[in-house]
């Protein structure tokens, strides 16, 4: 008679194999059943009345940002008259070409000398009266017995003689002033006033002069930008003024601090004209677009951006079966991404057929 003991331990052995061999099984199906359903999300039928497919081109490709601005110039003079007076003479017009130093207008010097004049014989009175002043308290001086309301009195004294020089000085400035030249050379912009014989102030006379060899293309590029130019790309300016011309700049400067008053860091952007092609076709406020080259690559492997599938922080694109009617998912590494294509470095080549999956 076999004892209880040796049968319970063949029945667990039994069991515990049994149990083992449906853990396989499960294990199996389970790894069957991911292999069949990766492989059909892999899979996709091809709609030809709505899917397009296309094949691989070797072309160069080339990352470009593109920024809105206008002409602008870095050398600009604003110019006003530094004392109030009559303008009696008005030596340019706009559009006049000037060199540097060369003078504007003029206001009525007769009026500013009797001025001078003026201020000369209040100084005249401000010295005796200072000295008639210090007379009268030098013995207290001399003694050191000077009161507190005798040093004011002297004090007032010497304060409106420093006012009354002061005054002769400004004055004297005035005339020496009263002709107003140009610390550059270029074209006249703005005449204010354009005739002479009114009296003008100094927030009412404005004159400007702009040196057209100093004018740049100014743009401004957001925070997701600006990190991607830097000083010396290149970069080719269309105004829409010329949208046949294309003008190659290069850009000259990018601010370090933000253009204040905007919700998004922004920051100016100066694109510099070549000299040579400086021309007085080009005017102050023409608007137009920068492109600036970011990289480029040539006999790049390029598709449609369209076709590009990202998922899971990977790109994927499908490929079309050969003699059937569907298509595989394959993953792809990129290189330089535009608004239309995109470059492949590695998952397709050119022979392969691509499907752009209808959105």
């Amino acid at each position: 008679m076999i004892p209880n003991s040796t049968i319970m331990k063949k029945f667990l052995t039994k069991k515990y194999i049994i149990s083992a061999i449906i853990l396989v099984l499960i294990i199996v199906g389970f790894i069957s059943y991911k292999s069949r359903k990766n492989a059909n999300d892999n899979q996709a039928t091809i709609v030809p009345s709505k899917d397009e497919v296309v094949t691989p081109e070797i072309k160069n490709i080339q990352d470009e940002l593109t920024l809105s601005g206008y002409i602008d110039a870095l050398n600009k003079a604003d110019i006003h008259f530094q004392a109030s007076g009559l303008l009696t003479w008005v030596g340019v017009k706009e559009g006049d070409t000037v060199k540097k130093w060369q003078s504007l207008a003029s206001l009525d010097r007769r009026q500013l000398q009797k001025s001078l004049e003026a201020q000369f014989n209040n100084y005249q009175t401000q010295l005796s009266q200072f000295n008639d002043t210090q007379d009268k308290y030098q013995e207290e001086k001399d003694n050191l017995v000077l009161t507190d309301e005798m040093k004011r009195i002297l004090n007032r004294s010497q304060f409106a003689l420093d006012n009354s020089v002061i005054q002769y000085e400004l004055a004297d400035l005035a005339i020496k002033y009263a002709t107003i030249y140009t610390p550059i050379s270029g074209i006249v912009t703005t005449v204010e006033p354009s005739q002479a014989g009114v009296n003008v102030t100094p927030a009412s006379s404005n004159f400007v002069v702009v040196d057209p060899s100093s004018i740049y293309f100014h743009s401004e590029a957001e925070q997701d930008d600006v990190v991607k130019i830097k000083n010396g790309q290149k970069a080719i300016i269309q105004l829409d003024s010329y949208p046949d011309t294309n003008i190659e700049g290069t850009i000259s400067y990018i601010s370090f601090a933000p253009i204040s008053g905007r919700s998004t860091p922004t920051y100016n952007v100066r694109v510099n004209f070549p000299l040579d092609q400086v021309t007085n076709l080009y005017r102050l406020g023409m608007d137009g677009d920068a492109t600036i080259w970011l990289s480029q690559s040539t006999n790049a492997l390029v598709i449609p951006v369209d076709a590009l599938i990202e998922e899971d922080d990977k790109k994927f694109v499908y490929l079309k079966n050969i003699n059937s009617n569907s298509a595989t998912k394959v993953e792809v590494t990129t290189g330089i991404e535009t608004d239309l294509e995109v470059e492949i470095l590695s998952g397709i080549s050119k022979d392969d057929q691509v499907v752009i999956k209808a959105k």
